[in-house]
């Protein structure tokens, strides 16, 4: 018998990370035929490119989730792949990224999501890392306060140190959070990255308490972001932990490896599997 007692599958959500060889569609029908009403949408080519969708075609996006009974937790733009990136040196590049987010968080509005996905940019690895802290502190400010004016609250990840040199790992997220100071301005826990800093999960929850909103749950050794059982993290224990605090964000799988791209169907199956012998309802 499982000893959850508090999380619920209704806090499960699904994701097209891994659906980016299939169309919108598809993914979307997909859902339905899984009965998942809630997913983390995976903002990148080719289902949504920010940066080259309109109001209009975000329009069509919503009317179609809402024809499936289909609701967005987070809206999280591809930011490692592309050019984004908020702490970098090049002013061009900097600017370009704040507006890209910007852009995000009017497109997540439309969708009505609460959430916008953020990390926190890099600077060059041969430089100060405070230099890159400030830069990517000044454009989160002015991201932040786009997003409090449209009622989406961003939340940052700490990303692998081979990702960024700004936040990597749950205490710079803190640092962040009360060094910008707004109630826009949340973090979330990603499993695979909480095992790469060498993180304990429930100090990592005691230390952001209220302000930990948000997950990204996947297998992994410790990286690797593999379907549940696949790789090596304790996940039960993490769903443990969770439970224990009386966690009530949503649980979405961010299954962000090319391996799954081809029955990515049957891939989720197996997530959703593994969540419901955990999850008793």
């Amino acid at each position: 018998m499982s000893s959850i007692k508090h999380l619920k599958r209704a806090q499960i959500a699904c994701s097209n990370y891994h659906y980016i060889k299939y169309s919108l569609p598809y993914f979307l029908n997909s859902m339905v035929n899984l009965g998942q009403h809630l997913i983390e949408f995976y903002a990148a080519s080719p289902h949504l490119s920010v940066e080259d969708a309109t109001y209009n075609s975000v329009k069509v996006l919503k009317r179609e989730l809402d024809a499936r009974e289909i609701k967005v937790c987070c809206l999280t733009q591809e930011q490692c792949v592309y050019p984004i990136n908020i702490a970098c040196e090049d002013d061009a590049i900097r600017e370009r990224s704040t507006q890209t987010f910007i852009k995000t968080i009017e497109f997540a509005a439309q969708l009505q999501a609460p959430y916008a996905q953020i990390v926190c940019g890099r600077g060059y690895f041969d430089n100060p890392e405070e230099d890159a802290w400030k830069r990517s502190a000044e454009s989160l400010s002015r991201i932040v306060d786009k997003a409090s004016r449209y009622g989406v609250t961003m939340v940052i990840e700490a990303a692998s140190y081979n990702t960024t040199n700004v936040v990597y790992d749950s205490h710079r997220m803190r640092r962040m959070i009360d060094e910008i100071g707004s109630p826009n301005l949340k973090g979330m826990l990603d499993t695979c990255a909480v095992a790469m800093a060498g993180e304990d999960i429930r100090e990592d929850l005691a230390l952001l308490g209220q302000d930990m909103v948000h997950l990204h749950f996947a297998d992994g050794t410790p990286l690797g972001h593999f379907i549940p059982g696949e790789g090596k993290l304790p996940l039960i224990d993490y769903l443990t932990a969770l439970d224990e605090v009386r966690y009530t964000g949503a649980i979405p799988f961010e299954i962000y490896n090319r391996l799954y791209d081809f029955e990515p169907e049957g891939t989720m199956k197996k997530c959703l599997e593994f969540m419901y012998q955990v999850i008793p309802e």
